[in-house]
């Protein structure tokens, strides 16, 4: 049993590297072969072989799984079915764009499931085997891919060219620098930068597609080991990288961050004090740095000024309308599940899935935020679902990243083990107050043998006092 559970232990240290990398494919010509991945499926064999006690709960968990996706699956086929007619998709972003026709049993349906798959396999694995030892391999894996993220803006400053020499993903030529295929594509992640005064700085987005999907990934693993680790440096180095981001998404993270934080501990006056004078000094010292960066980062994009600004607004208001105008069992349960794909998760639940699996999702990922104690550790992870969630609803569509469901799966860890100790108390509390009445009983039966002839004979017949 020991060797069993060492190499479920084994497998998660490796994994943890590659579970944050998603521009390296291992079959570049095969979207969503990265490492991390396809380790989600090669843990369906590990499980089954060196799962333990554990494995009899980790199928019941992807059981249930699939029976989810499969009401979701007939009930918006259904829908689809009964539809008076079909939508028009000319003004949305379809996950297969070269089916702008197909309406019902999209091919994309199926595609996109692969991807959830790998995700509830990840979060299965995480869910039953997690162990506190996993949190150094964690600590040390997105540090590491922090510090990579790190040298390709040093790369870019020094050189002027981009620096990533791992991702081979490819991605549409909007993307800009890097190898132009003949199809258009563009091999390697997202390359984008901003002007501070003039100077051309890359935004850091590591190995990830883009820098808001590095913010939604990283984020919340500083808040977990901002809270946890005893080890300072490498929760500075990830809080950086996320600085270099320069993404709105972060901003949005951070202030459920705070949200949370304040609600716990309320707001201490001379901390507070201090900490608006240090940054009225920094505001003063850099205030045309940081407002022209507060202008790119948040002003424009709100207006719609900056290209992902503009789509963002535009692909937000087409997939409402879409929604709005569709049947009242399409409202209920979408129209499918990864048909089309919006620039934000809120309005691609609601017209895949409908209000039904949005609210469902959402409460996936909410609920251990209602459950959780207020431990640091407990709050960490009620800060990592909430900003999650608000995250991935706002400014990231994108649902099958591992790394952010690294934490809710483990927020649901010791929302169980919360759950459990609270269970070992109240047996400890019952036996002992039966233990208690057992007691008392005792030494009322004593008390009663020599109690009560002595006052019988106070008595005479009938009770008659003598």
């Amino acid at each position: 049993m020991k060797e069993k559970a060492a190499l479920t232990d084994l497998y998660y240290r490796i994994w943890a590297f590659a579970m944050p990398v998603t521009s390296f494919l291992v079959m570049p010509s095969i979207q969503g072969t990265t490492i991390g991945y396809l380790m989600c499926f090669l843990s369906v064999p590990l499980v089954l072989l060196f799962g333990g006690r554990a494995r009899k709960h980790w199928m019941h968990f992807v059981g249930a799984a699939l029976v989810v996706w499969l009401l979701m699956l007939c009930t918006s086929q259904l829908a689809d079915v009964m539809a008076p007619f079909d939508p028009d998709f000319s003004k949305i972003v379809l996950v297969d764009e070269t089916d702008p026709f197909t309406f019902i049993m999209r091919k994309s349906m199926f595609t996109q499931s692969i991807y959830v798959a790998a995700v509830v396999l990840y979060a299965a694995y995480v869910y039953h085997y997690y162990k506190p030892t996993w949190d150094q391999w964690i600590l040390a894996a997105v540090t590491l891919f922090a510090l990579y993220g790190m040298f390709e803006v040093a790369y870019y400053i020094v050189t002027g060219q981009p620096g990533d020499f791992i991702s081979n993903r490819a991605f549409g030529d909007q993307f800009g620098k890097g190898v132009v295929r003949s199809d258009g594509t563009v091999n390697g992640s997202s390359f984008q930068q901003i002007d501070i005064k003039g100077i051309p700085i890359q935004r850091l987005k590591a190995l990830t597609g883009e820098p808001s999907m590095y913010a939604m990934s990283i984020f919340p693993f500083w808040v977990y080991f901002n809270a946890t680790s005893r080890v300072r440096w490498p929760v500075w180095i990830i809080g950086l990288s996320l600085l270099l981001t320069t993404s709105s998404t972060v901003l949005i993270g951070y202030a459920m961050y705070s949200i949370i934080r304040v609600r716990k501990l309320g707001i201490n006056p001379v901390k507070a004090l201090i900490g608006l004078f240090v940054l009225g000094v920094i505001a003063y010292l850099l205030q045309d740095y940081i407002a022209d960066l507060f202008k790119q980062m948040v002003m424009d994009k709100l207006e719609g000024k900056t290209e992902s600004g503009s789509d963002r607004s535009l692909l937000f208001v087409e997939s409402m309308s879409l929604w709005f105008h569709a049947s009242p069992l399409n409202q209920l349960f979408g129209i499918g599940f990864g048909y089309i794909r919006s620039t934000d998760l809120f309005s691609t639940l609601l017209v895949n899935t409908g209000v039904v699996g949005t609210i469902f999702i959402s409460a996936l990922m909410l609920y251990p935020a209602f459950r959780l104690d207020w431990d640091p550790r407990g709050m960490a992870l009620r800060q990592c679902c909430a900003a999650t969630w608000t995250m991935m609803m706002v400014s990231v569509p994108e649902f099958a990243y591992l790394a952010p469901w690294t934490l809710v799966a483990m927020a649901y860890v010791r929302v169980r083990a919360l759950r459990l100790a609270r269970r070992h108390v109240d047996a400890n509390a019952a036996a002992n107050a039966m233990q208690a009445s057992q007691d008392g009983a005792a030494i009322g039966t004593a008390i009663g043998r020599h109690v009560r002839p002595e006052i019988g004979s106070r008595f005479g017949p009938r009770g008659r006092p003598l």
